[in-house]
């Protein structure tokens, strides 16, 4: 019997011998803000596996804001970074980096948060009042530059005073009437309308709807030595947002693991912020349009640069 069984094994393992999975391939990820929504799909690929089914193994990398990721990708100490639509004028200025797919369209996830008991009813009310945002030459600012614009008032009617954007040092100052209100994400305003301290206003996809909030950037090296892991990346990254647009409840309570917003809070979040992501990753011309526009109002490039050369759609997965 033993002489019959013996051989059979061996047959077996020959014939398994050559599909045995090969090692998985590791990828640096950058990440300029751990906590926030917009790059919780990256761990939630990772824990429902989607990277892995692509070969991959990810490293994510947190930076804590575009500077610090910026010159990552010029040490080529990270291979992809999530960043926002307005980094596409370092691209410009020459790090060595290419857009490789729109994340974020809208900028669902930010708003302007104020007391909550604050007289501040629309963005009406918003003209002559101190809004924090959290550097000079920011995405935040910008905001309150175009809503400016939009109302038709001189530059400078609300008085940006830049803070950092650190959420607790924002609050204190709202709470003790140093500062009107600030620009943060929106969820804030949701946490602190329970305990009546503070509220969210406007979101600022009512002052600007043409946009793209966030792209995901690829490093040169890697476009030049393995395209293919570019493609794969895309893949388990849409793939997962197609996962928690069909699981709502279980995308929040994974979310609420890196965000720590608790769940009322986060399912709010949820339905507002997930409409902002892209299906398939394609540039959209009129956000393309109003992110140059960007570059020009906060001075970021001396002239419009060519944008077709900031981002390629060659490696988008067929969907």
């Amino acid at each position: 019997m033993q002489k019959k069984i013996v051989p059979a094994v061996i047959a077996l393992l020959a014939a398994t011998a050559f599909i045995v999975p090969a090692q998985a391939e590791t990828l640096r990820i950058g990440n300029p803000q751990i906590q926030a929504f917009s790059f919780v799909p990256l761990q939630i690929g990772v824990k429902k596996g989607f990277f892995e089914k692509q070969g991959l193994q990810i490293e994510e990398i947190g930076l804590g804001g575009a500077g610090k990721q910026e010159q990552a990708l010029i040490s080529d100490s990270i291979d992809i970074a999530l960043g926002a639509g307005t980094d596409l004028a370092y691209v410009a200025k020459g790090v060595p980096a290419i857009g490789v797919a729109q994340m974020a369209g809208p900028p669902l996830m930010l708003g302007v948060v104020v007391p909550y008991d604050s007289s501040a009813k629309s963005a009406d009310d918003l003209k002559g009042k101190k809004i924090a945002v959290s550097t000079a030459g920011s995405l935040t600012e910008w905001f309150m530059l175009k809503l400016e614009q939009k109302q038709g008032w001189p530059k400078g009617t609300i008085k940006t005073v830049p803070m950092g954007g650190d959420w607790t040092g924002e609050t204190a100052a709202m709470l003790t009437g140093q500062i009107d209100g600030f620009v943060t994400v929106s969820a804030l305003g949701y946490k602190l309308a329970e305990t009546k301290q503070g509220r969210t206003l406007l979101s600022t996809s009512e002052i600007v709807h043409d946009f793209i909030q966030h792209v995901i950037f690829a490093q040169n090296k890697l476009v030049e030595k393995n395209p293919d892991s570019i493609r794969r990346f895309l893949t388990g990254w849409f793939d997962t947002i197609d996962w928690m647009r069909a699981n709502k409840e279980e995308a929040v309570q994974l979310t609420m693991l890196s965000t720590r917003f608790d769940h009322e809070v986060e399912s709010q979040e949820f339905d507002l912020v997930m409409p902002m992501f892209s299906a398939d990753g394609k540039f959209q011309a009129a956000g393309l349009k109003t992110v140059e526009e960007s570059f020009m109002d906060l001075k970021i490039l001396p002239s419009p640069p060519d944008m077709s050369k900031l981002y390629t759609e060659a490696y988008l997965p067929k969907r």
